[in-house]
């Protein structure tokens, strides 16, 4: 039965609930029926409690009381003996008065206790909206905040590396690896799952953002998949190292299009920008030269050349990967 009025009414239909409460009163009616032979006048109202009290829950004080009022006149009439005739003795009024108040108490109760409820699971989904929308933002502090940090050390690293007096030399090498560590505890403490990150999809939405930031079409930079999948402070370190090499290029001006390609070969990844134009070789060295590119790869370990390509002079960046063997990861290619 209620399955039928479902598939006839919407749920939130705003006849639903008293359908639904007008079926419950005739589900007990028909279950008191057959035994009025066997029990007479006697728990004429028994049957009725089930319906206002399940009414009261499921759908308010409005139809609860609505029920509490017909089940009431149903079980005078048709169960109190002499049924289908007015009584007013004392002590069948005082059984409909007692079931009257008994429902009364009921709803009353029940329905102040799912109000409470709703108004408490409301309170707790606000709340937890905000809980979180505060570490969201905490995370994306702490993510920003190990990128930043990496470029430090990278920088740190450079400084120490071209550094000819030895204390000052080994004093940036020691915060350059101060700084890692912080940057590793910003990441753990952001909670960010260290999983495997599609590079393509990132490499795609990094030239794109790129481009536009430029005022260039999304069709200058092109990046062919590979489905190669590499762990988020890798990704990081090499999307920046790939940010500023493109951002270096269109800085110098050159107007063909560039291809990205991504070989993964034993331990070492290898980032080949090709520009197919006249003259890009210059521009190519230049890029080299860059001072947050150089800190980057000082930093990752890497190393930065020009490299004759098929399709042109390309700029590559190779950087080795130390869990490789460990992991078992296969070679993927980007062209």
């Amino acid at each position: 039965m209620f399955g039928l009025f479902q598939r006839l009414l919407p749920r939130d239909h705003v006849l639903t609930p008293w359908l639904l409460t007008a079926a419950l009163v005739a589900l007990a009616f028909f279950i008191r029926l057959p035994l009025q032979p066997f029990l007479g006048g006697g728990l004429a109202y028994s049957a009725f409690y089930p319906a206002v009290i399940l009414s009261a829950y499921a759908f308010g004080r409005a139809p609860a009381i609505a029920a509490a009022l017909v089940s009431g006149c149903l079980a005078f009439w048709c169960f109190v003996e002499p049924v289908y005739a007015w009584k007013t003795t004392p002590q069948i009024l005082a059984a409909f008065g007692f079931f009257t108040t008994t429902c009364a108490v009921a709803i009353v109760v029940i329905t102040g206790l799912t109000g409470a409820l709703k108004d408490v699971s409301h309170e707790l989904g606000r709340a937890r909206a905000v809980a979180d929308g505060h570490a969201g933002l905490f995370r994306e502090l702490n993510e920003r905040m190990s990128h930043h940090m990496r470029l430090v050390a990278g920088v740190l690293a450079l400084q120490a590396k071209g550094e000819p007096e030895p204390q000052v030399a080994d004093g940036l090498r020691r915060a350059m690896e101060r700084t890692l560590l912080i940057s590793r505890v910003h990441r753990e403490l952001g909670g960010r799952v260290e999983g495997p990150v599609d590079f393509d999809a990132f490499a795609v939405a990094l030239a794109r953002a790129i481009c536009i930031a430029r005022n260039a079409p999304p069709e200058r930079v092109i990046v062919e998949a590979s489905g190669l999948e590499l762990g988020v402070e890798e990704a990081t370190s090499l999307g920046v190292a790939l940010a500023e090499c493109l951002s270096a290029l269109f800085d110098t001006g050159v107007k063909e299009p560039l291809k990205i390609r991504f070989d993964v070969q034993g331990r070492c990844t290898e980032v080949a920008i090709t520009e197919t134009g006249q003259g890009v070789d210059g521009a190519l060295v230049s890029v080299t030269s860059g001072y947050l590119l150089r800190a980057m790869t000082e930093q990752l370990g890497a190393a930065v050349a020009l490299r004759a390509d098929a399709g042109g002079s390309a700029l590559v960046l190779s950087m080795p990967r130390p869990g490789t063997a460990q992991t078992g990861v296969q070679p993927s290619t980007l062209h």
